[in-house]
């Protein structure tokens, strides 16, 4: 399946996510996604890359769409995202909203795509499913220690990040990637900011690609604008607050490729990439009162590393995902990123709406 990935968060994702994490084997393994199930279905390792998926990004696709919808206030969890999140069962999430269309908001459209992306996994899969996650949770609790007094968070947080039960009535139907595409595509035309972020990215990581392929072969040293306005739309999306949006285009910001061609700050540093993205991940988090719905960087750790009594996302970053030198440069950049979106000085953040994001170069 030709998908673009981040994150990003996310992915990012992808994702490039966080780093520095104690179960980066368990977390590299979900985000490879559908790249990984595609090709070997039956094989166990592919198996366990789609047990613990996390979200991608659709092919890219031109974006013709009015301004995204501005957040007044820090975003709350909309009622689509709570029951998407709370959702065991995704066919039936996705039914619910299919039998209210054409009339769909933004943010429903959005949410759609995200169930029907995130159970896509399923419709490459010949083993049976309900067999293969009964087998692997069984493995997961013969892993827990006896008499640990988080072995009831660690369950809950595997059950909730165990995409082959929230997929499971998904098998044998067909999920197209089209169909994704164009909910995200409508969702982006409605204004969601979420979307646009996607689809932007999307389209910018293609050309990062296509110009880094260039370099590989070109005889000369080349430095190839990807895109004349990413900057100004970027810009548009971090004015926009939106939370997710913002891990969105941070995981794109916070790649080498384009961290390494970014000035910030008073002084004009080159960012740290993984501390760039961590920087965006604690300002994504300052921008709503639900931080979790972000990511399941929380679950993952709770479930794998019994890691399960963080109260924030910035206490999780601090104390398990980030070395103390990541978290002190993540926390300055986190200071410098909220500066540049209330003054709407982006030069803090090395953005500028005329200026085009370049690749790295090649050669010396």
């Amino acid at each position: 399946m030709n998908r673009l990935t981040a994150i990003g968060l996310a992915s990012l994702v992808a994702y490039g996510l966080l780093i520095t994490t104690k179960y980066t084997g368990v977390v590299s393994a979900a985000r490879d996604e559908k790249g990984v199930s595609s090709s070997t279905a039956s094989d166990d390792a592919a198996m366990r890359a789609v047990v613990m998926s996390v979200r991608g990004e659709p092919q890219h696709k031109t974006l013709v769409a009015p301004a995204p919808l501005p957040r007044a206030e820090q975003m709350r969890a909309s009622p689509a995202a709570v029951d998407f999140r709370a959702a065991r069962d995704l066919k039936s999430f996705v039914d619910g909203i299919n039998s209210r269309r054409p009339g769909l908001t933004a943010d429903e459209r959005y949410y759609l795509a995200r169930a029907l992306e995130e159970c896509q996994f399923t419709t490459t899969i010949n083993e049976d499913l309900a067999a293969y996650s009964a087998k692997q949770r069984k493995q997961f609790m013969q892993s827990l220690t006896v008499g640990d007094t988080n072995n009831t968070k660690r369950i809950a947080a595997y059950d909730a990040s165990d995409n082959t039960q929230r997929c499971m009535r998904f098998q044998g139907t067909k999920i197209a990637q089209k169909d994704i595409e164009d909910l995200f595509l409508a969702a982006a035309q409605q204004g969601d900011a979420r979307a646009q972020a996607r689809l932007l990215v999307a389209d910018l990581n293609a050309k990062l690609q296509a110009n880094h392929a260039t370099d590989q072969t070109s005889a000369t040293t080349t430095r190839a604008p990807v895109v004349a306005d990413g900057m100004s739309q970027i810009i548009g999306l971090l004015q926009t607050r939106d939370p997710e949006a913002m891990m969105i285009v941070g995981n794109f910001l916070a790649q080498s490729a384009v961290a390494n061609q970014l000035h910030i700050g008073p002084n004009g540093e080159v960012p740290e990439p993984s501390a760039f993205l961590g920087a965006f991940s604690l300002v994504a988090c300052d921008m709503t009162s639900d931080c979790v719905t972000l990511n399941r960087e929380p679950q993952l750790a709770c479930a794998f590393s019994g890691y399960c009594n963080a109260q924030t996302f910035e206490e999780l970053y601090q104390d398990f995902l980030a070395s103390p030198y990541s978290y002190a440069t993540a926390a300055r950049y986190r200071n410098i990123i909220h500066t540049a979106i209330n003054t709407q000085n982006w030069s803090l953040i090395g953005l500028s709406p005329t200026a085009p994001i370049a690749t790295s170069t090649s050669g010396p």
